[in-house]
């Protein structure tokens, strides 16, 4: 079967059917390119003919129109290509778009119907019609920023002239995906249909009743919405734009910069030459390491993910109808808020009803501030949500998860009421960040059902879950706690058992040079400033002021306690130390406790607490390389994700890079803690890492598997 088919009917519209075979979705890559071309040349044979009332694109998929560019393909291509392969890829690309510009310049109207989502290159398509119509409810955009890269089929050029430069600049380096109603008010798409019949229906009557159709910008006496780059209304876009998306990307981020400059050096010129512009960009991109690690991890890796990579086979793909949540704090609350808006009724379950109700209060506030819920939807969600101060209001429940105090005598006084009550075959999750799961597991009396589920804060925004799987652990539970997760619209990372899991310990190594750093009487401003110039959203200071030093504290003596419990000698480090006198010598216990390092004024931005030059710098400040603040940053996480791996605790390099990106804000360009590596190369890593490990410690000594790796070359894949 061809990529391509082209279906005359009585009318002498023409049919443009993509069916690519063997795939459950159409892409863009070489065998579309020959299609593509070929179909075009036939095309242009039937105009000149004659004949040929209009052409309606369609998809032969059911429910799928385009998913965009071949990813894989593009990750083929090499780094370091010498002139020449530049300039064959260019031609390359130049070679993509000439049989869209053809379709849009045929002398006849040209409609395309999407029957499904309509993404990247799919939606690049679309704007070579001229006249767009889609099935309600579905997805169209151009989203390629979020994986590193921007269009390159001509989505920027037509976007533009379609919009304008301040619409095209928003929607295009933002990645927006826009359902099918927002994208018809912003004039990216012409009407909407019901169905694929009503769809061709109306395409038709469109083609038979507009037969001198053209692109706007192919119309005579054509401009830009709003003015090229010359016009003095554009003045202030032009100027002071670089300004912006440096301050947003920390110059971090490339396609924000080759998108932005496309927009408005494509408005100088005229169309063709505006393609080529295009391309030059795209090719940039293409060849750049950030766009790479970004292709890599958000596209490959989380696509992996997404299908299930990490779930056990096998096992028939089960639904959450009732979900029962132990504690109704913040993250108990935050879970059944999200659980009841995904159509789950839940059980709120607290030692009070007034905690309980408390707890359904939360979720009503979630709902108040989330833009996209209104007050019916509100009310029906908060009509799923049962809190109650009775164990047997679970019994029916289709799943539990605890999320009670991180202590483990509560922990384990909570499953065993739990469990008294609930079916054989239901599966309890605990909620912890650290404690190892096969130990809580002692105190179950069905280990194969029992698993950790590591929500991060705000449970109802995160939208990564970790999963822990304890030594019993079923493989039915794990697929059962996966479904869960992806029915919750969260990222599920599989990992094994072991304290602090692998986010939490990941974490907890950065942290840990923080609060050395600042024991050592380094800048704090520079600790936080350093992070965030990495790419991190938060510093390791602030990001314990999140968490609280109360809570960061209180794990930290579970930790010595259970060490001791085992009879293992514990011995006391920067983090516990600077914790602890943060909690007990100056009463900064965190940002819910009125401050921690950071004060948080009532109506203001929040700014370092002045105290902590006396506290930690009584003599002045300590000055080392800013480039050592940096490094120290983030090779501390990426050496302590290498040891999990090693140990055991994480299997899938996929599952490190987004979890560690998702779940803890490693910088996003890096593609995750092992892509980091890959990029910066290993040798070269473990090279930089011996020079810190020589001037700041064991933390940032070599493990063997990264010597082994860098010894013969072999990536983190």
């Amino acid at each position: 079967m061809a990529y391509i088919r082209l279906e005359k009917d009585s009318d002498g519209i023409v049919e443009l059917i993509f069916d690519q075979p063997g795939k459950t979705v159409n892409t863009m890559g070489l065998e579309y390119d020959e299609a593509m071309k070929a179909a075009l040349v036939e095309l242009m044979a039937m105009v000149a003919g004659g004949g040929i009332a209009g052409v309606y694109v369609r998809s032969g998929k059911p429910a799928q129109f385009f998913a965009g560019g071949d990813i894989k393909e593009m990750l083929e291509m090499d780094l370091d290509a010498t002139v020449e392969k530049k300039t064959e890829l260019f031609d390359g690309l130049q070679s993509t778009k000439l049989p869209l510009r053809q379709l849009e310049t045929l002398g006849v109207p040209v409609v395309v119907g999407m029957n499904g989502p309509a993404l990247g290159g799919g939606f690049e398509i679309a704007l070579a019609c001229h006249h767009r119509i889609a099935l309600k409810g579905i997805q169209v955009g151009l989203p390629e920023a979020m994986i590193g890269l921007m269009p390159g089929a001509g989505g920027v050029v037509r976007m533009t002239r379609l919009l304008g430069m301040q619409d095209a600049i928003a929607l295009i380096s933002q990645g927006k995906r826009l359902k099918a109603d927002k994208a018809l008010e912003k004039g990216l798409l012409d009407e909407l249909a019901d169905s694929e019949e009503d769809m061709a229906a109306r395409a038709r009557a469109w083609i038979l009743a507009n037969p001198e159709a053209k692109q706007p910008w192919d119309e005579e006496g054509y401009s830009i919405p709003g003015g090229d780059a010359a016009d003095p209304a554009n003045q202030g876009l032009t100027y002071f734009g670089p300004v912006n998306v440096i301050a947003q990307t920390k110059g971090l981020m490339p396609a924000q910069f080759a998108i932005f400059a496309c927009v408005v050096d494509s408005t100088r010129v005229d169309f063709d030459t505006a393609q080529t512009i295009e391309a030059r960009y795209f090719l940039s991109l293409l060849l750049d390491q950030v766009s790479r690690n970004m292709m890599t991890a958000f596209f490959v890796q989380m696509e992996a993910l997404n299908r299930g990579a990490s779930r056990p086979g096998g096992i028939e793909k089960a639904e959450c109808k009732k979900l029962g949540l132990l504690g109704a704090g913040q993250m108990g609350a935050g879970i059944a808020a999200l659980a009841a808006q995904k159509g789950i009724e839940v059980v709120l379950k607290d030692i009070s009803m007034e905690n309980a109700e408390r707890g359904k209060a939360y979720a009503a506030s979630s709902y108040e501030k989330n833009r996209r819920v209104n007050e019916v939807q509100a009310e029906e969600y908060l009509a799923r949500i049962t809190p109650t101060d009775d164990y047997a209001a679970l019994a029916d429940c289709d799943m539990v998860i605890e999320a009670v105090f991180e202590n483990r005598e509560v922990k384990a006084a909570v499953t065993v009421e739990t469990e008294a009550v609930l079916a054989d075959s239901a599966v309890f999750a605990s909620n912890t960040s650290a404690l190892p799961i096969s130990e809580l597991a002692e105190a179950s009396v069905r280990p194969a059902n029992f698993i950790g589920m590591h929500f991060f804060s705000p449970a109802e925004r995160m939208p990564l879950v970790e999963i822990i799987c304890g030594k019993e652990t079923s493989d039915e539970a794990l697929a059962r706690a996966f479904d869960l997760s992806q029915q919750l619209g969260k990222t599920p990372i599989v990992v094994n058992d072991a304290p602090g899991f692998f986010t939490t310990r990941v974490i907890g190594a950065t942290v840990s040079q923080g609060a050395e750093m600042l024991e050592d009487g380094i800048n704090p401003v520079l600790i936080e400033s350093a992070a965030r110039d990495n790419g991190s959203p938060i510093g390791p200071l602030g990001a314990i002021d999140e968490i609280s030093q109360e809570t960061a504290y209180k794990n930290g003596q579970q930790a010595r306690a259970d060490a001791e419990a085992q009879g293992k000698s514990w011995e006391d480090n920067p983090t516990i130390r600077v914790l602890d006198r943060m909690v007990n010598e100056f009463d900064r216990r965190g940002k819910i406790h009125g401050g921690g390092y950071y004060d948080y004024p009532e109506g203001g931005k929040k700014h370092m607490w002045p105290g902590l030059k006396d506290a930690f710098a009584a003599d002045g400040y300590k000055e080392i390389p800013y480039q050592d603040i940096k490094d120290r940053l983030w090779f501390c996480q990426s050496l302590e994700a290498v040891r999990a791996m090693e140990e055991g605790v994480i299997d899938s390099v996929g599952d490190g890079n987004i979890g560690s990106i998702m779940g803890i804000g490693f910088p996003a360009q890096t593609g995750g803690a092992f892509q980091a590596i890959n990029a910066y190369g290993l040798e070269a890593f473990v090279s930089r890492a011996k020079e810190l490990q020589a001037s700041y410690g064991s933390a940032f000594a070599v493990p063997a598997l990264l010597e082994e790796r860098a010894a013969s070359g072999e990536l983190f894949l």
